[in-house]
């Protein structure tokens, strides 16, 4: 069985017994350290009983039930073509674990968005019953993952394939599942350059074509997606003016926030002042823009909000910003947007590949990956909203709009 992101599966759907089995693990990544772990978890998802995390410096839990072998230490039990194997007998874990969670983190600096191929894959004995598959062009700047999780529900071991980004690297999971680190893990090999410090609360888009997935919390709805438009405002006290334009041209600019939706029932549209198309949180499409911003004073710039109670009901949605009056100069603008969910990593996309003649710039795509909000920076530069509709193939018919 070929699992994708967010398939869910019964354990005896994959093993014949349900519950004496192993995990082959391993990710393509060419000068890059990479650690795997396994935290048993409580039913509040946390690590209640920190023996439950098994890792390279603390190999077995206290049970048996879960047990971490390498090709230095058991090559006997890692088969071929994994990096690392976790053979698991879930009959003996205690009534209190309810979940495992794979996971895997770079060991100093690096990105997961420079990994190859990776994968995790169920052994029934020496057979492969089921594999997830995931490559580095599914995440960022995180630097480290959570890959699968084999849980208990209503008395039968299930498993999902997770795939999700996580900002930090393995002190910040121990962290985010509740544990205490009481010194750093020593080094499995020579000491290397000590990594740049991280922002555990902020994921940067750097380039174009970068994404990172933000998965439901457990069987739970996403929160509210905040969507915000910033820039750097005007020197010397004025109020936006000059800031697109120089000399004799400069001008008052009005930079807006808006984005194209489309729903699962096939239902598109626009949301934008530009129009009053201000949008509706508690219907469809579940998106509205909280206010436009026309003389640069608003300290939060402009928002946009998803309501995420209904992501499920909506298939993609493209953000972008435009030059409702002004002189393009993207490049002076600082622009940038961010993105935040309750319980989820700041997502950060800037302005950077400026374009100082379109006034209209794409910035990014969500879409609905089972669930999963699956976000792609673009940051391409158009001529208008026509040329955006084009590009990105959303059949609207555009007529030329004001605002009030």
């Amino acid at each position: 069985m070929d699992l994708t992101r967010g398939q869910r599966a019964k354990i005896t759907d994959l093993i014949a017994n349900g519950e004496r089995f192993r995990l082959g693990v391993a990710i393509q990544a060419p000068g890059l350290s990479i650690d795997f772990a396994c935290f048993g978890l409580d039913a509040e998802g946390k690590l209640a009983d920190e023996r439950y995390m098994t890792f390279f410096n603390q190999p077995t839990s206290p049970c048996g039930g879960v047990r971490l072998s390498t090709p230095a230490d058991d090559p006997a039990a890692v088969p071929t073509g994994d990096a690392a194997g976790f053979t698991l007998d879930l009959g003996k874990l205690p009534s209190s674990i309810e979940c495992l969670t794979l996971t895997a983190a770079i060991e100093g600096a690096g990105a997961m968005a420079n990994i190859g191929p990776g994968h995790v894959r169920f052994l029934d004995g020496t057979t492969e019953t089921g594999r997830f598959a995931f490559s580095g062009a599914d995440f960022a700047a995180e630097r480290a993952l959570m890959l699968l999780e084999v849980y208990r529900k209503a008395g039968v071991w299930r498993t999902r394939a997770i795939g999700q980004g996580f900002n930090g690297g393995l002190a910040a999971l121990v962290e985010h599942f509740g544990g205490t680190l009481a010194e750093p893990p020593p080094p499995k090999a020579p000491p290397q350059p000590e990594a740049p410090p991280v922002n555990l609360s902020k994921i940067t888009l750097e380039k174009k074509g970068n994404r990172v997935s933000l998965e439901k919390p457990g069987n739970a709805e996403h929160g509210e997606i905040l969507i915000n438009l910033s820039w750097r405002p005007a020197a010397s006290g004025t109020v936006k003016r000059g800031l697109f334009g120089g000399g004799k041209r400069s001008t008052q600019i009005d930079l807006d926030i808006g984005c194209l939706v489309e729903l699962r029932t096939g239902d598109k549209g626009a949301i934008q002042a530009l129009g009053n198309n201000f949008g509706d949180l508690l219907n469809p499409p579940y998106i509205a823009l909280d206010a436009d911003d026309r003389s640069g004073t608003r300290s939060e710039g402009e928002n946009l909000r998803i309501n995420g109670k209904h992501w499920d009901a909506i298939r993609r949605v493209l953000i972008y910003a435009f030059i409702y009056e002004g002189v393009p100069n993207w490049a002076e603008a600082d622009a940038k947007i961010s993105l935040k969910t309750p319980g989820q990593p700041e997502i950060e996309v800037r302005l950077d590949s400026q374009s100082n003649d379109q006034p209209m710039c794409a910035i990014a795509l969500l879409e609905n990956d089972a669930g999963a909000v699956r976000i792609t920076k673009l940051v391409d530069y158009y001529r208008g909203h026509r040329e955006v509709d084009q590009a990105h193939q959303w059949g609207l018919k555009w007529v030329r709009g004001s605002k009030d």
